[in-house]
């Protein structure tokens, strides 16, 4: 399968590293989990897709009873393996998903909610 900025990967490992509490921790619970690859910070990168090291910058976003939250952070493609997409991916990475969800922090009761929950479960965070 061909890798592009918007292709969903599933991440197999991560170096050991250390961002610092919370980022190190919702980092790490990604493994075994989906992201999106999205596009490098401006100035990073030569092809538009990968920085300098090779590396792809992905969009995680965890579930939690609290609500969805979000984090971005470099991986290599030995730890990335590319899947298919499935209306639960397309829907969680949404940029409209807000206006399906409640804001975090609130009472996540919404039937969109439930569902990611179903295809995905809650992150370890």
């Amino acid at each position: 399968m061909a890798v592009f900025v918007g292709s969903y990967v599933r991440i197999l490992s991560l170096p050991d590293e250390n961002y610092g509490k919370p980022i190190e921790e919702a980092r790490r619970s990604s493994i075994g989990r989906i992201c999106r690859i999205v596009e490098p910070y401006e100035g990073t990168s030569t092809n538009g897709i990968q920085i300098g090291s090779g590396e792809f910058r992905l969009h995680y976003a965890p579930l939690s009873p609290d609500g969805i939250q979000g984090i971005s952070f470099y991986a290599a493609p030995r730890d990335i393996e590319v899947v298919a997409a499935t209306e639960e991916m397309l829907l969680l990475y949404s940029e409209d998903i807000w206006q399906l969800v409640r804001p975090f922090g609130e009472r996540q009761d919404t039937p969109t909610f439930e569902r990611l929950v179903a295809a995905f479960g809650f992150s370890e965070i």
